[in-house]
C-alpha cells in the first residue's frame, strides 16, 4: 500500500482577509529562536516542509499568535486527507450534501474541509454549533477543545468515550470541563498534547501557532495515513477480514474493526452489502482501517467457452478454456474466492465441473472471478424476433415478456434450422415480429420454430422511400401507415411483374404482410400512364411544385412524388437542380403531366 507522506497542497488559511499562514518555507523563520522555542522549532520546520503551515511575507512565523477554532478544524481535516486527490469524488459528494449546513454557520472558508469531516462522521451538525456558529469560528481555540478536534480527526472518539473513569494527572485537572476530559485524556495518552512546565494543562488557554505545529506534527505522525484503491474479492464478516488484491496481484487479508465505516458514495453502508469483486478505497488512520469507500463492481468481460481442465500449484489454480468462436485455448488464474455454479445454479467446487462443459466466466483484472456452467440444452418459448443482424456472424435479438430474456442476443449455430408456419424455411424468411420458440445447445441457437401473422391492407400509395431498408407509405383508412419491405418482396403493377421504381404515388395498392414485413405488393394505376421521360432539367420551381424537362412542364412535389437517385437513395425535390439529368415517370391528368417518380442521375 501507498503511504501518504505529505499533503502536497500547502495550507493557506484566510481569516478576516489576512493570511494567518502566509507563504514562507521551512528554516527561514526569523522569529523562531533556538533558545526560546527549542521545544517547537523541529515541529514547525517539519510542518512547513510538508506544506501544512507557512509563515508570513516578512519571514516571520509569529509563534505566539493565537489560532482560531476554524483554523484548527481546517488543519486537522487536511491532516486526515480532506484535500487529497484520492478523496476528490467523496469530497464532491460531501460538498453537495453539507455545504449549505457549513455556510449557515457564517464561516467564510473551509467549506470543503468541514464538509469532509461531516461526511466522514468525525464532526456532527451539533459540533458546528459548538465550534463555529455565532461568531465562534474566529475566536481562539481553547486547548481542551483542540483535544476534541484532534481525537475526532484521529477517529478516536469511540475509544475516548469508552474511558469512563478518566484520571488526569495535571495540577489543574479539576478545571478541565467534564465534556472534554475524555478528549484530553485521549490526546495526552496518544502523546499529542502535554502539560505546561508547571504541570498544569491550561484547558481554557488559547492554542498558539507554536503549539499547533507541535500538535499537528505529532498527529500526522501518529495517524500514519494510508490510502489505496484495491480490488476486493470478498469480505469475511465473521472474522472482520477483507480480502484484497495487491499491486502484485496477490490476495491478502486485511482486518477491520467495529469502528470501521463502510460507505457507498457518502452514504454509510454495511460490509454485508458489499458486492464481491468490487473496487474499494481503503483509508488507514492510526494503523487501523478507518474508512472503506465501496465502488461499483468491475467486470472486464463475460465470455463463454469450453472448459478443458485445471492445475493447482502453490495454492494457485489455473484453468484452460477455449473461448467461444476462437480456435486457440487460453489459460486464466482463478481468484481464491471465485464463485463456481453448476447447471442448476448451485455453488460447487471446480472438481464438480466436468471436462468439456460449456461455461460462462467473468474476468476481472485478468483473473477469473466467477464461473457458471451452462446447460447443454435449453429452451426459450414465447419470444418475438426483434432483429436479425449480421456483424462478424449472424445474430438473433429477441424481445420477451420475461425481463431475464428481453433484449437478449444469441449467436446461431452453423447447423441451425428454421421451421416457419410448420414448414422448413430459409433464415431469410425470419422476420421482425415473428413469434418464435428457441432450442439452444451450449448457448447457441440450433433450432427456431416461428409463427407469423399474415395480414392484407388495401389503400393508396403515399410515398416510396428507396434506401438500404426500403419503406412503403400508404394511406390506409385515412391514415398514413409505413411498411418495411424485405428483399424477397414480390411486386405486381397493372398485372405485370414490377420493381420498387415502378410504384407510383396515388396508385391503388394491396399490401400483404407477414409479421409486419411486406412480402407482396399489387398496384393498380390511378390513371393512364405516359411513357417515361428522360432529359435535362431546365427550370426548377419548388414553390409552385414543377420542373421543366425537354420543354415539358412536369408537376411534382414532396409528398406526392417519389424522388430517388439512380442508386436508389431517397431524395427530395430540393435535390433537383437546373442541369440535372432526370428520368421521370408519371401520367397525364387533366391535360397536365404529373410525376409519380423522379430519378436523379448522379
Amino acid at each position: 500500500m501507498k503511504k501518504i507522506l505529505s499533503l502536497l497542497l500547502a495550507v493557506s488559511i484566510v481569516s478576516g482577509g489576512v493570511s494567518a499562514f502566509a507563504a514562507q518555507g521551512a528554516n527561514k523563520f526569523t522569529d523562531i529562536s533556538e533558545e526560546k522555542y527549542a521545544w517547537a522549532k523541529p515541529y514547525i520546520e517539519d510542518m512547513a516542509t510538508q506544506g501544512y503551515i507557512n509563515g508570513y511575507e516578512d519571514n516571520t512565523y509569529r509563534p505566539d499568535n493565537e489560532v482560531t477554532r476554524l483554523e484548527t478544524i481546517v488543519l486537522f481535516a487536511r491532516a486526515m486527507g480532506a484535500n487529497l486527490e484520492e478523496n476528490k469524488d467523496f469530497l464532491a459528494s460531501a460538498m453537495k450534501e453539507y455545504s449549505q449546513d457549513v455556510k449557515a454557520t457564517g464561516v467564510t472558508y473551509g467549506y470543503e474541509e468541514i464538509s469532509y469531516m461531516l461526511a466522514r462522521g468525525v464532526l456532527s451538525k451539533e459540533d458546528l454549533k459548538t465550534y463555529l456558529s455565532n461568531g465562534k469560528a474566529s475566536r481562539p481555540m481553547p486547548r481542551q477543545e483542540a483535544c476534541a478536534i484532534i481525537t475526532k480527526a484521529m477517529c478516536g472518539e469511540e475509544d475516548a468515550k469508552a474511558e469512563v473513569l478518566v484520571d488526569l494527572e495535571y495540577t489543574d485537572a479539576k478545571q478541565i470541563s467534564s465534556a472534554y476530559s475524555q478528549y484530553v485524556f485521549y490526546a495526552s495518552n496518544q502523546g499529542i498534547m502535554n502539560g505546561m512546565d508547571d504541570g498544569s494543562f491550561g484547558p481554557e488557554n488559547s492554542v498558539l501557532r507554536s503549539q499547533i505545529a507541535v500538535m499537528l506534527s505529532r498527529t500526522v505522525d501518529k495517524m500514519n495515513l494510508y490510502i489505496e484503491t484495491v480490488l476486493v474479492p470478498y469480505i469475511d464478516t465473521t472474522n472482520n477480514n477483507i480480502s484484497i488484491v495487491d499491486s502484485e496481484q496477490a490476495e491478502v487479508m486485511v482486518g477491520y474493526t467495529d469502528n470501521t465505516k463502510f460507505y457507498n458514495d457518502i452514504e454509510l453502508s454495511s460490509e454485508n452489502k458489499f458486492v464481491p469483486f468490487s473496487k474499494a478505497m481503503l483509508t488507514y488512520i492510526n494503523n487501523e482501517l478507518a474508512f472503506v469507500d465501496m465502488y461499483d463492481k468491475k467486470t472486464d468481460s463475460s465470455t463463454k467457452g469450453i472448459y478443458q481442465g485445471s492445475v493447482t500449484e502453490n495454492n494457485k489454480t489455473t484453468i484452460t478454456v477455449k473461448p467461444e468462436g476462437q480456435t486457440e485455448s487460453k489459460e486464466y488464474t482463478l481468484y481464491q474466492n471465485t464463485k463456481i455454479t453448476n447447471e442448476s445454479g448451485q455453488e460447487v467446487l471446480l472438481r464438480n465441473i466436468s471436462l468439456s462443459s460449456y461455461i460462462e466466466y467473468d474476468v476481472i483484472d485478468g483473473k477469473i472471478a466467477a464461473i457458471r456452467q451452462i446447460k447443454k440444452e435449453s429452451y426459450i418459448s414465447g419470444a418475438v424476433v426483434e432483429s436479425v443482424s449480421i456483424e462478424d456472424d449472424l445474430y438473433l435479438v429477441i424481445s420477451h415478456d420475461k425481463a431475464e430474456y428481453n433484449g437478449m442476443k444469441f449467436a446461431l449455430s452453423d447447423g441451425v434450422v428454421l421451421y416457419k408456419n410448420n414448414d422448413r424455411a430459409d433464415l431469410s424468411k425470419l422476420y421482425k415480429g415473428d413469434r418464435i420458440d428457441l432450442t439452444l445447445e451450449y448457448g447457441l441457437v440450433t433450432k427456431i420454430v416461428a409463427t407469423s401473422n399474415t395480414k392484407i391492407y388495401d389503400g393508396t400509395i403515399a410515398e416510396v422511400v428507396i434506401s438500404t431498408t426500403p419503406v412503403l407509405k400508404a394511406k390506409i383508412n385515412g391514415e398514413i401507415v409505413s411498411f418495411e419491405i424485405v428483399p424477397s418482396v414480390t411486386i405486381t403493377s397493372d398485372g405485370k411483374e414490377a420493381t420498387l421504381y415502378d410504384l407510383r404515388v396515388g396508385d391503388s395498392v394491396k399490401i400483404t404482410t407477414e409479421s409486419g414485413a411486406v412480402l407482396k405488393i399489387v398496384t393498380t394505376a390511378a390513371a393512364i400512364s405516359s411513357d417515361p421521360m428522360t432529359g435535362v432539367v431546365e427550370i426548377v420551381n419548388t414553390s409552385k411544385g414543377f420542373i421543366k424537362v425537354n420543354g415539358e412542364t412536369i408537376f411534382c412535389k414532396d409528398g406526392t412524388t417519389t424522388f430517388i437517385s439512380a442508386k436508389g437513395t431517397s431524395k427530395a425535390m430540393k435535390d433537383v437542380k437546373e442541369g440535372s439529368v432526370v428520368s421521370v415517370r408519371g401520367s397525364m391528368q387533366n391535360g397536365a403531366y404529373n410525376a409519380s417518380l423522379v430519378i436523379i442521375e448522379e
